[in-house]
């Protein structure tokens, strides 16, 4: 089983790790990847761990024999460490929210309600991923 893996770093945040399916999240919190760096004096913690994230993807994209060199790792993480941003998304938006006024009466949420409104704090927890639609009418469910 195949599936789509995103791993997002923001400084002085944290790291998510996404899997779409079966869906499962992990995060490792800027506290750790802090205390990481302690314990490893000179080392770029967030660069680290975008390396190794990067290795991994390699290693596991199903081609047989895949994996990044040490000097590709390295060249990864000097990178990081050196405050480039380094990303295959095609767009990425890092911010934080506020539950209060989480209703959308915005017109910013078409066509993406549905996509809010599955991420929001009323959401329920399922588990799995949410297939949301794209729509320009306000009020469309899914």
């Amino acid at each position: 089983m195949s599936s789509h893996f995103f791993i997002v770093g923001k400084k002085d945040f944290g790291v998510l790790f996404i899997r779409t399916a079966p869906l499962r999240v992990a995060s490792v919190s800027h506290e750790t990847i802090a205390a990481y760096e302690a314990a490893h004096p000179g080392v770029d913690g967030y660069a680290r761990v975008a390396a190794a994230a990067k290795s991994m993807l390699v290693r596991q994209n199903g081609e047989p024999d895949a994996e990044l060199d040490q000097a590709q790792i390295q060249g990864i993480e000097a990178l990081v460490a050196g405050g480039a941003v380094v990303s295959e998304a095609d767009f990425a938006f890092i911010g934080e929210v506020n539950d209060a006024g989480w209703d959308f009466n915005r017109m910013v949420q078409a066509p993406i309600e549905a996509a809010l409104k599955a991420v929001g704090p009323a959401a329920s927890v399922t588990g799995e991923l949410y297939d949301a639609i794209l729509s320009d009418d306000t009020g469309v469910s899914r």
